[in-house]
């Protein structure tokens, strides 16, 4: 995608790779390559942070219309594009056929949306060549155009991710074919950024971690493939618009008991995490507490399955992934069993493994995805009416941290 950091350099890019290029490969090109590979990973990305197709999704720096393209399938999907290059927003507008939607020329960092009207704004390859004022002037921005609980989603580049040095110094050493900034942003300044803005920060991923959960194999023009999961190799972090009663106490504590049988109330959930998608007329649809477990200590969380029917469940005691989110002592490897009385209904001791099933039942729910090799437990069960206890330990009886114990009604 393209920026406004200097727009007369972005035009002059442009020009010059139609003079070199064919029209589709030049204008394609022009947002940084992968058009198709990265369009669909931004677009399962957002699916994984709960985007429905009856939102309204702002792309700032669309580009020539990698994101818009992916998303025009979807009727009922609302969407405003801006860019600083007119020749861009002309071809994604050709791309697109979307009579309905907006692409907007902009060349500055005032966002062409009104107050309070948008549930995604995105800025894929924007913040990567902007100073930090212009950064924050952004966030500002989107802050004021989203709903309360509204996402804003930025790729970004880091001084920790190996791959993102190389880019640093292919810089310093002038062998880059493009001439523009490339910004680098580190965490703490998110944080801070999204602290005065009013955001929450609901998640950060590292450029060389697959994050992004994919129910197809996608292909890149090198011939590599990404399978169950992917990156876009640029890191991208995930903020919330602070909800008017973000401040209401959080369950916490080692021993709980809640029901997924109530008839529509709004699911719990920890400081640190997402909410998960919700259909309007469901039931509770996850309980959740998080804790810091000692050496040798136990976390046992009580729910019950209310009904007459038999009821699939998602049960993950998540601990390696929780350093995404700024939990700084994580439980490396937590373990994770199922117990109704004595009886055991199911456990995993050696991390999830990246299961495929996992993995699709976590994009369908909306709960942040967990990296495939990690350390992370998760079930899928088909439980009876009844009580329940998950019960979470150490690998290690030795180690100790924080560990997230998480239950999702499936079906």
């Amino acid at each position: 995608m393209t920026s406004p950091s200097s727009p007369s350099s972005y035009l002059q890019h442009v020009a010059d790779l139609e003079r070199r290029l064919t029209t589709d490969d030049a204008l394609r090109r022009a947002v940084g390559g992968e058009f198709v590979a990265m369009g669909r990973l931004e677009y399962y990305l957002l699916r994984s942070r709960g985007l429905r197709d009856e939102h309204l999704v702002v792309d700032v720096g669309c580009g020539s219309g990698r994101l818009a393209c992916q998303l025009a399938p979807f009727p009922s999907l609302r969407y405003i594009g801006s860019d600083v290059v007119p020749r861009l927003l002309t071809y994604a507008t050709d791309l697109c056929r979307r009579p309905d939607w907006k692409f907007v020329h902009t060349d500055g960092t005032k966002i062409p949306c009104a107050d309070g009207m948008a549930d995604f704004v995105c800025f894929f390859s924007v913040f990567t060549h902007l100073p930090q004022e212009d950064i924050y002037r952004y966030f500002r921005e989107a802050h004021r155009i989203l709903k309360p609980g509204g996402l804003l989603v930025m790729s970004f580049l880091e001084f920790r991710v190996p791959l993102h040095w190389n880019t640093f110094i292919a810089s310093v050493d002038g062998t880059r074919e493009e001439g523009h900034l490339n910004q680098f942003i580190e965490r703490d300044a998110l944080h801070a950024w999204a602290l005065h803005a009013g955001f929450e920060v609901r998640g950060i991923h590292g450029g060389d971690t697959a994050y992004i959960p994919v129910p197809e194999e996608i292909r890149l023009e090198d011939g590599s493939r990404m399978v169950d999961a992917g990156s876009l190799g640029q890191s991208v972090a995930v903020l919330q618009k602070r909800l008017p009663t973000e401040g209401a106490k959080k369950p916490t504590g080692r021993d709980s008991t809640s029901s997924l049988s109530a008839p529509t109330p709004q699911p719990t959930r920890p400081l640190d995490r997402p909410a998960p998608a919700q259909r309007p007329d469901a039931p509770m649809v996850n309980v959740s507490t998080r804790a810091h477990l000692s050496a040798g200590g136990v976390l046992n969380v009580g729910f019950v399955v209310g009904g007459t029917v038999t009821r699939r469940v998602l049960v993950r005691a998540v601990g390696p992934a929780l350093n995404v989110f700024g939990v700084h002592a994580p439980l490396a490897h937590p373990t994770l069993e199922i117990f109704s009385g004595d009886n055991s209904h199911g456990q995993n001791r050696e991390g999830w493994g990246g299961a495929p099933g996992v993995a699709a039942i976590t994009s369908a729910l909306g709960a942040f995805p967990l990296p495939v090799g990690s350390k992370d437990a998760a079930l899928v069960l088909d439980l009876a009416p009844g009580a329940y206890s998950a019960v979470v330990k150490a690998a290690q009886a030795t180690d100790e941290g924080d560990v997230l114990l998480e239950v999702y009604l499936v079906d």
